[in-house]
């Protein structure tokens, strides 16, 4: 059991005793105190309470490593990679099985220009994942291995959950299957719609050797964020840095 468990089963007994013992007010701070510090588990990455993520990897030159997730999908994936090959740059594809089944021919075409691809479940249950049962999680990362599979589109062991929203039951599951959590480092928030300037603004003050940068493909703002993918590709190389796919070995894991 991880010492954060104990921990916070403390505070809540805590509370149940001051409550008992006729003082309200106090045991209502003390039952909800640790409550925040659970909930930047769920959303932050470099919140790891839950489990390891690798959150940069090491470097020497000035590389980032550009992920990209929500495909495949055929009004972006071509387009980006078009992209990626004008910049010589290669990005890891955190693909979704259902669209995985419905463009598989997409997802191999990812593999054979170089680039690697992560599981990123079958479904994309962005809503409800962070609470899913351990059976559930199961499911979403099997599935989505056996569209990968049957898509003849080979794969790395790496999965990024949808939005990044983790679940205590996460952990147990990945390490069953050896795979390794990957989140980020900097993200513009594009994803989500809005001016592209701040968003390109908010992944520029996270870009420095080592970082893990995240974009979106796909989606009903397709269009948005692809123009996200090749204005961040502009200003990476403008500023001298190069996406790569690092190895294994030099990725930095938090616990």
């Amino acid at each position: 059991m991880r010492p954060w468990i104990a921990v916070i089963a403390s505070f809540k007994a805590c509370a149940v005793a001051l409550a008992l013992a006729h003082h309200p007010y106090a045991a209502l701070v003390v039952f909800f105190a640790p409550d925040p510090w659970v909930f930047l588990q769920f959303i932050l990455p470099s919140q790891q309470a839950f489990g390891p993520a690798v959150t940069s990897f090491e470097t020497s030159r000035n590389e980032v490593w550009l992920t990209i997730d929500d495909g495949p999908d055929p009004a972006s994936t071509p387009q980006v990679l078009e992209l990626l090959r004008a910049r010589e740059a290669r990005a890891t594809f955190f693909l979704v099985g259902d669209r995985v089944a419905q463009h598989p021919d997409l997802a191999r075409r990812i593999a054979a220009e170089g680039h690697t691809i992560g599981n990123h479940t079958q479904t994309h249950p962005s809503a409800n994942f962070w609470c899913a049962s351990p059976a559930r999680i199961s499911a979403e990362i099997d599935r989505c291995v056996a569209a990968l599979l049957l898509a003849n589109a080979p794969f790395e062991r790496f999965f990024r959950p949808p939005v990044g929203i983790r679940s205590p039951f996460l952990d147990p599951q990945l390490s069953a299957r050896g795979m390794r959590l990957v989140l980020w480092s900097a993200r513009g928030l594009e994803g989500a719609g809005g001016n592209l300037d701040a968003a390109l603004a908010r992944i520029a003050r996270g870009i420095r050797p080592g970082a893990i940068l995240l974009a979106h493909e796909a989606g009903p703002r397709a269009k948005e964020r692809l123009e996200f993918v090749d204005r961040l590709l502009e200003h990476l190389a403008s500023a001298g840095y190069r996406c790569v796919v690092p190895p294994r070995e030099a990725l930095a894991s938090r616990a």
